[in-house]
C-alpha cells in the first residue's frame, strides 16, 4: 500500500480548502497570525481520515471538505494556546504564534480560529439533523480537549500520575478529534449506525496510539526530524506514559536522576541525554510503543463493518502509520 500517495491527492485539497477559508477581509496582522500555523503545512491526518472514511463507506469523500477544514481549523487553534501554554518556540519547523507576533495576538489568532471552524460548519451538505449532530461534536470535541489540556498541566505539578489518568489525558486531548474525524466522515457518508460507532472507536484508538508515538518522538528524535523543540515534554516535566512507567520501574540510581532532572528550570541538554539514557534502561521506552501498538490492533478490529475496498486498506494502512512513523 503506497499510503503515502493514497494521501497525496486529499491533502492537496484541503491545503486548496484552508487556502479559501482563510482569505479572509481583516486586521493584516491579525490575518497573518491566524495563517502562520494552518499554512506552515502539517499531516492533514484528521481531515484526511474524514475523506477516506466517507470514500470507504459510500464514495463520497468530496462532501467531507468543509468538516475537514473545521477540523484543521479546530486542530491549529488549540495548536497555538498549547504552545502558549508550554512556551515552545517552534511548531512545524516554523516559529511558534505567539513567538513570531506576541502573546496577546496569539491567544485572539486562536480564537478566531475557532469560531471560523464553525462558520466553515455551516457549507456541509448534508440534512439538518446530520448537520447539527456534527455541530454537537465538534463543540463537545472541544470541551474535552480543554479538560485534557488542564489535566496535562496539572499533571506537571502532581506528585504521582497513574497510567490510567494518562491514557484518559491523552483521550481528552488528543484522540477525542480523530474519533469525531472519523464519526463525521460516516455520518456524511450515511453510515449505518453500526459503521458509524465502529468508526468512532477506529479513530478513538488510532489516536492514542498516535499520541503514544509522539511522546516516543520527543524523546528519541531530533529537532530538525519533528519540527519542533526537542525533549520538550522532559523539559516540561510531562508525565507521559514513557516516563510513569520508568518512575516505577527504574533502578534507584536511574529513578532519583529522573525524578531530579525532568521539569528542573535551566535543564541542560546533556542532562536531558542521561535521562534518555535511563528511560531506556527501566524499558519504558519499548513498554510505550508495545502500548501504541495494542491500541493499533483495537483500532484495525473495528474496520470490521466497511466492505473490502482500497479505500478500507488505507485506513488499515493509516493504523500502522501512525505507530511507526518518525515524525
Amino acid at each position: 500500500m503506497d499510503l503515502k500517495g493514497a494521501l497525496a491527492a486529499r491533502t492537496r485539497r484541503m491545503d486548496a480548502a484552508l487556502q479559501e477559508a482563510l482569505a479572509l477581509e481583516m486586521d493584516r496582522k491579525l490575518l497573518d497570525a491566524i495563517r502562520h500555523l494552518p499554512l506552515a503545512g502539517g499531516k492533514r491526518l484528521r481531515p484526511a481520515m474524514a475523506m477516506v472514511v466517507a470514500d470507504a463507506i459510500s464514495g463520497s469523500g468530496e462532501r467531507t471538505i468543509p468538516f475537514g477544514v473545521a477540523l484543521e481549523l479546530t486542530h491549529n487553534f488549540t495548536l497555538i494556546h498549547d504552545d502558549l501554554m508550554d512556551r515552545d518556540d517552534l511548531r512545524r519547523g516554523v516559529i511558534t504564534v505567539h513567538k513570531a507576533f506576541d502573546e496577546p495576538t496569539a491567544i485572539n489568532a486562536g480564537d478566531v480560529l475557532f469560531a471560523r471552524a464553525f462558520e466553515v460548519l455551516t457549507d456541509i451538505e448534508c440534512d439538518d439533523a446530520t448537520v447539527r449532530e456534527i455541530v454537537r461534536d465538534l463543540a463537545r470535541t472541544v470541551r474535552l480537549i480543554g479538560e485534557g489540556q488542564q489535566n496535562d498541566m496539572d499533571f506537571e505539578r502532581a506528585e504521582s500520575v497513574e497510567e490510567g489518568q494518562a491514557l484518559r489525558m491523552i483521550e481528552l486531548k488528543t484522540a477525542v478529534l480523530f474519533e469525531t474525524a472519523c464519526r463525521g466522515g460516516a455520518l456524511i457518508a450515511g453510515g449505518t449506525p453500526e459503521q458509524v460507532e465502529a468508526m468512532r472507536l477506529y479513530g478513538l484508538n488510532v489516536g492514542i496510539g498516535f499520541q503514544l508515538q509522539d511522546d516516543l518522538l520527543d524523546i528519541l528524535s531530533d529537532e530538525a526530524t519533528i519540527g519542533k523543540d526537542r525533549w520538550s515534554d522532559l523539559r516540561e516535566g510531562k508525565k507521559t506514559v514513557v516516563l510513569i512507567h520508568a518512575l516505577r520501574n527504574a533502578r534507584p540510581k536511574d529513578r532519583a536522576l529522573i525524578e531530579a532532572t525532568v521539569g528542573r528550570e535551566g535543564v541542560t541538554d546533556d542532562e536531558l541525554a542521561k535521562v534518555v539514557k535511563a528511560l531506556q534502561r527501566a524499558g519504558s521506552i519499548t513498554y510505550a510503543r508495545d502500548l501504541a501498538k495494542r491500541y493499533a490492533d483495537i483500532a484495525r478490529s473495528h474496520l470490521a463493518p466497511l466492505p473490502p475496498s482500497g479505500h478500507r486498506d488505507v485506513l488499515e494502512a493509516l493504523v500502522d502509520y501512525m505507530v511507526t512513523r518518525e515524525r
